[in-house]
């Protein structure tokens, strides 16, 4: 037989789990607007003098408040120059592997591969500079608070070049 002293602890601990479970449902929104983008259903749009590079915005709009989603394909053998941001950016790499390096030097053969799966942080007005500099190309996902801008890092110097052919 129990004890009249557990029997009460498990009432209260009982008692305390429906209060919690009532509470959290009550804090869950009831009309939450979903969205799913299936790949093959993103538009891809060129980037002005990207050397092929694309990108598509999966969601928000980086030049507005909010957050927003978007991709950057890179095709191999290109890479963007020293460039900052205005706003922190998470960037992970969906496909083939993408080469980022950090400063405001230019040396594609410094740049460190990161693979499909990895991920890297963009402080807001770090200069950094990325690409495909492989022979394969690299699609990336961009997750960040706009509206954000980007500036070179060393003015006159063309966005884009390709570091081989």
């Amino acid at each position: 037989m129990e004890s009249p002293m557990k029997a009460i602890s498990v009432a209260k601990i009982l008692g305390f789990l429906l209060c919690m479970t009532a509470v959290l449902t009550q804090a869950q929104p009831q009309n939450v607007d979903f969205q799913v983008v299936q790949e093959d259903k993103l538009t891809w749009m060129p980037v002005p003098d990207g050397l092929g590079t694309e990108f598509a915005v999966v969601r928000g709009n980086p030049g507005k408040n909010g957050t927003y989603v978007i991709r950057v394909r890179f095709p191999a053998g290109v890479m963007d120059t020293p460039h900052f941001h205005s706003q922190d950016r998470h960037v992970t790499v969906i496909e083939g592997s993408w080469f980022a390096g950090i400063g405001t030097g230019f040396d594609p053969d410094a740049a460190q591969e990161i693979k499909a799966g990895g991920y890297m942080f963009h402080p807001a007005g770090a200069a950094h500079w990325d690409g495909a500099r492989g022979t394969e190309d690299a699609v990336v996902q961009i997750i960040g608070e706009g509206p954000v801008s980007t500036e070179q890092s060393n003015p006159g110097e063309n966005m884009w070049v390709r570091v081989h052919d």
